[in-house]
């Protein structure tokens, strides 16, 4: 046993030590605050209302801990009832308290949500998965089966199937025993199993055609292969919908249908009940994929004129829907810019009359400040000028669909006047293609050549059903140019005048070509077409042509090499051309 002057020596030898244990000790309480009593009161509150307004009171809170609970709780409430724009806002002012205060216990439940938010909102998935893969390696017990859930669900959309099938296999061995979050586990198990087995048949189809006769026993043994991927997806998919009634989350319940839909996996049954879910919680999306995958309307207890109604009026409000959510979110995001522009304002203002009642001293620190503040001042108004281009961009897209939509939703009306249901249910479900591509790029400024060209054949399918079926049409991507970034939605008005001036019935060899190249630093894209009629076209006064001008000189003016983008013009008697060039990068 230590005497006491030796115990005194002992301290005093390893006072370091202690001082060191002494800090981090303090160090690691600093940052755990107590879960403060309302939260805990909210878990007791069966009142759905009550449990909000306990939140709200929780937000407005003048002690900051307590306000960012109380804005992690409203922004969790807000996800489940898909509104995600509301959740984001709610979401941001937590993010602010949590990263000031560091509460360490809120850091994975914001990121987790921050990645739902977003993924919902079609944010890159990139760096939705970047937020998710933190909240995984941060959550604890509570929270790390539901998070990793969730990040298989976004690798399952960066068709990452094997991590899918990595991360979702032990989950459902564990939701087996307390049936939670089951149903969506296997449902996106099932989707990645399914996808890898199509992949796996589509690359068995396209090697079949170039390999000798005798070679086919290993690419049939593929193909089985990829058949049995395909059943275990179903197999899943069918025991997810067993229990897709037990999800009590309405974003969850929407994932599980609309990926079963993908699969064409629902029976009658289920079809009705997935119709009466969407409409029923306003989700026009969901309403009008299932309704499109239906072949007897009767399972509705629907006419064929009323179940291709429903299915036009679904498609009408889910478009509606998306330009809604669309508008808000700018909305947001301007009015964010807005407020962090005037809180700088305010701060600089304050700051400089701090320096001017300084000492002379201080006078190269002020220096120093001002140059801080015109540095940050630009960067502001970079980040307005940013803002406003891409509304200039939506301004842009938003001239163009309301004319495409209603040339099409016409077509449509003249099917189903003729009474020919078929034809109007295949010209919708091509739609539905065509405009689903545009929404699920509508907020990207940019997209791939190959992707483009994609979108364009949705488009020219249309065509071929509409009364420019006798129009041929050509295309061709050079290897090179298939993954250079072109502007979206660019190539639309182009190939549309080409199908007005080549497209006239009494032309029996009417065509339309599409093609790209790369040219040493650029990319031509060139659309022609048969010519006829471009007699009566005055170069420079189309719309089309007019907006695609608009657009090359909208890029010209952002781009570091603007001596790369051109347009040019060649009209003639039996053959017009159109060519583009755009810089690689």
């Amino acid at each position: 046993m230590l005497q006491k002057r030796d115990w005194m020596s002992w301290v005093w030898n390893h006072k370091c030590v202690i001082l060191l244990a002494v800090f981090l000790g303090f160090s690691s309480c600093s940052d755990t605050y107590p879960v403060p009593a309302e939260v805990v009161s909210v878990e007791l509150e069966d009142n759905h209302s009550q449990k909000v307004e306990i939140f709200q009171k929780l937000a407005a809170s003048d002690e900051e801990f307590k306000s960012a609970w109380g804005c992690i709780g409203l922004s969790k409430h807000f996800t489940k009832e898909s509104q995600f724009v509301e959740a984001l806002f709610y979401l941001r002012q937590a993010e602010v308290v949590i990263d000031k205060l560091n509460i360490q216990q809120l850091q994975p439940v914001a990121l987790y949500l921050k990645a739902h938010i977003y993924w919902n909102l079609g944010f890159d998935i990139d760096i939705i998965l970047e937020f998710s893969k933190q909240a995984v390696s941060l959550a604890d017990k509570d929270l790390r089966n539901s998070a990793e859930g969730n990040y298989a669900t976004y690798l399952l959309d960066a068709r990452q199937y094997e991590k899918v099938i990595e991360i979702e296999e032990p989950l459902i061995r564990k939701f087996k025993s307390n049936y939670q979050n089951l149903s969506e586990a296997q449902a996106v198990l099932g989707s990645a199993y399914y996808e890898i087995g199509t992949r796996m048949s589509k690359i068995s189809k396209r090697s079949v055609e170039s390999v000798p006769m005798e070679g086919l026993e290993d690419y049939e043994t593929q193909d089985q292969g990829s058949q049995g991927y395909i059943d275990m997806g179903r197999d899943l998919m069918n025991q997810s919908l067993e229990t897709v009634n037990e999800i009590d989350n309405i974003v969850d319940k929407n994932h599980v249908y609309r990926r079963a839909l993908n699969m064409g996996a629902l029976n009658a049954q289920q079809l009705r009940e997935c119709v009466q879910f969407a409409e029923s919680n306003g989700l026009y999306r969901l309403a009008y994929a299932a309704r499109k995958s239906i072949k007897n309307f009767l399972i509705l207890n629907e006419t064929q004129e009323e179940g291709l109604a429903g299915m036009v009026d679904a498609l009408e409000k889910s478009i509606h829907e998306e330009e809604s959510l669309r508008k808000r979110l700018l909305k947001y995001q301007f009015n964010r810019l807005s407020e962090e522009r005037l809180t700088f304002e305010k701060q600089a203002v304050f700051r400089q009359f701090t320096y001017v009642v300084a000492l002379f001293t201080v006078l190269l620190i002020v220096l120093i400040l001002v140059l801080t503040f015109r540095a940050q001042d630009s960067a502001n108004q970079a980040t307005i000028e940013k803002q406003n281009s891409n509304i200039l961009l939506a301004n842009y897209k938003n001239r163009i669909r309301p004319h495409f939509l209603f040339n099409q939703l016409n077509n449509v009306n003249g099917f189903i006047s003729q009474e020919k249901w078929n034809e109007a249910q295949e010209y919708l479900g091509l739609l539905s293609v065509h405009l689903r591509s545009i929404l699920d790029s509508s907020d990207e400024e940019k997209t791939t050549v190959w992707a483009e060209f994609d979108r364009i054949e949705n488009y020219v399918a249309l065509q071929q059903k509409s009364s420019y079926g006798h129009v041929v049409f050509h295309k061709s991507i050079g290897k090179k140019s298939e993954g250079v970034k072109i502007p979206t939605g660019l190539l639309q008005p182009l190939v549309e005048n080409s199908y007005k001036y080549s497209g006239n019935a009494s032309e029996k060899n009417s065509w339309i070509k599409l093609s790209s190249e790369v040219m040493g630093d650029a990319v031509v894209i060139t659309v022609e077409d048969s010519g006829y009629g471009f007699l009566e076209r005055i170069p420079g006064t189309g719309i089309g042509l007019a907006l695609v001008r608009e657009r090359i000189n909208f890029n010209r003016s952002a781009s570091r090499r603007p001596n790369l983008w051109k347009i040019s013009t060649d009209y003639g008697k039996r053959k017009s051309i159109v060519k583009l060039t755009m810089p690689l990068h």
